[in-house]
């Protein structure tokens, strides 16, 4: 994404809240070397950017991102780990 390593996962909403999203990327941070690894998550969805803040992710800034097909228009939260 963006020419640059990236993460993203999708979790359905009746797992939500059991840890599920936490451990699967820690777990996947332990097998992937490459860093730095970054993520990008609507500033609104608290969830996940505590996953990613779980594991070890810092929020680097935020930027206004376009409708496109799929999304509407939103603030993302742009996150890194080194």
């Amino acid at each position: 994404m963006d020419r640059v390593d990236s993460v993203g996962y999708w979790i359905a909403r009746e797992h939500w809240g059991r840890g599920i999203a936490t451990r699967a990327l820690a777990l996947l941070l332990g097998e992937v070397a490459a860093r730095p690894l970054h993520a990008r998550v609507a500033r609104t969805n608290i969830g996940s950017i505590l996953v990613l803040e779980r594991n070890g992710f810092r929020v680097t800034h935020y930027q206004h991102v376009p409708a496109d097909d799929r999304f509407p228009a939103c603030e993302e939260a742009v996150l890194r780990l080194d």
